[in-house]
């Protein structure tokens, strides 16, 4: 071994310590990555929830305010609208919230074809 061999692996050592500490501290430390995946998947859902709640909302006070034009019953058929948009966007959160949104549809046939081991079909 050489005079100096001891020393450099020392300070190999001590710069790959300082390495991993700047890291966690930037947080691109590759041990916190599934942290970080799960943070993002939970703030798309978020995201998700609020889209729907405000598109639902805004669709039924949207179909309400057509009902008032073509009745002209003002203000009645868009508070009407408003109140039911706001309890299918509560209905759509509560899907997702417990995840019974892919019971049907997609969600449902794919879930059972990954089940089953099938390969995905091209039609």
């Amino acid at each position: 071994m050489a005079p100096g061999d001891n020393d450099v692996s020392q300070r190999l050592k001590d710069l790959s310590s300082r390495v991993r500490a700047a890291r966690a501290e930037a947080g691109t430390d590759p041990a916190s990555r599934p942290a970080r995946v799960a943070m993002s998947d939970r703030m798309g859902l978020g995201f998700r929830i609020v889209i729907e709640l405000v598109v639902c909302t805004m669709v039924g006070a949207g179909m309400g305010y057509g009902i008032d034009t073509w009745l002209g019953s003002r203000p009645f058929g868009m508070v009407v609208g408003l109140g039911f948009g706001f309890a299918a966007g509560v209905m759509t959160i509560y899907r997702v919230v417990k995840g019974l949104d892919e019971a049907v549809g997609l969600g449902r046939a794919s879930r059972e074809r990954d089940e089953a081991g099938d390969p995905p079909t091209k039609d």
